[in-house]
């Protein structure tokens, strides 16, 4: 029961509108929480909420993001390895990006102080069984730090790093990145390291992550479930 994977619950749970298919082929681009417009009559929240987790496929951590980013990063044939940060050595080679989490907080939109109820789903395994699920959203605060042995390389390194977000923000998302925003850029700074001086760049992102919890249902709770979906069949 432990290995059950809460995205791949929702997942099967759920149908795609045809107006989001249609909006997918149109544009892969997902629009952000803020400025998405609600044309069913649902809440803003809810909407943005169901229209993101059906853009999912898959679940992701910040450093899962990491990994993603990296390999992307890698393929396209961009320069300057992507780790974590960390002083560097007499032997780094440069120019190097590096990332770390200042700042985790809960999402001043959806507030949810504790796993708040998503929703009751078939268990897509267990035939007549339901599962309840909870979440919470998370901003994350993400420095990323460019290095270089010229201000010029870093500069540039800093433009494409941005350009490089933005054109794989609707990868990031279909992989369980809520939102990614810019936050700012830091001031141009000059770091010592090894007696040699290091053109440094900073960029702040305000990055949205989900976390999914699943409650299996003891029996008393099913029959419950199972009478309420009778019960609505039948008025029906």
């Amino acid at each position: 029961m432990s290995n059950l994977n809460p995205y791949d619950l929702l997942k099967r749970s759920q149908e795609m509108p045809e107006s989001l298919k249609l909006e997918l082929k149109e544009d892969d681009k997902n629009t952000s929480l803020e400025t998405r417009k609600v044309e069913d009559g649902r809440s803003p929240l809810l909407d943005a909420y169901i229209d993101n987790r059906l853009r999912a496929d898959k679940p992701i951590t910040f450093l899962g993001f990491i990994d993603d980013l990296r390999k992307l990063w890698e393929s396209a044939g961009k320069k300057g390895e992507i780790i974590r940060k960390r002083p560097l050595k007499e032997d780094s080679k440069l120019p190097v990006i590096t990332y770390r989490l200042k700042k985790r907080t809960l999402n001043d939109q959806f507030k949810d102080i504790k796993p708040r109820y998503r929703g009751t789903i078939k268990h897509p395994y267990i035939n007549g069984e339901f599962v309840q699920m909870y979440g919470q959203m998370f901003d994350l605060l993400i420095e990323f730090s460019i290095y270089s042995t010229s201000a010029e390389e870093a500069d540039e390194l800093v433009i494409e790093l941005e350009e490089f977000l933005q054109l794989y923000a609707g990868h990031f998302k279909k992989n369980g990145v809520q939102e990614i925003l810019f936050y700012e850029q830091g001031e141009d700074d000059v770091v010592e390291e090894q007696r040699v001086d290091t053109p440094s760049r900073s960029l702040l992102y305000v990055m949205r992550f989900e976390k999914l919890i699943i409650k299996l249902l003891n029996d008393i709770q099913q029959i419950s479930v199972q009478a309420n979906i009778h019960s609505e069949e039948q008025s029906k």
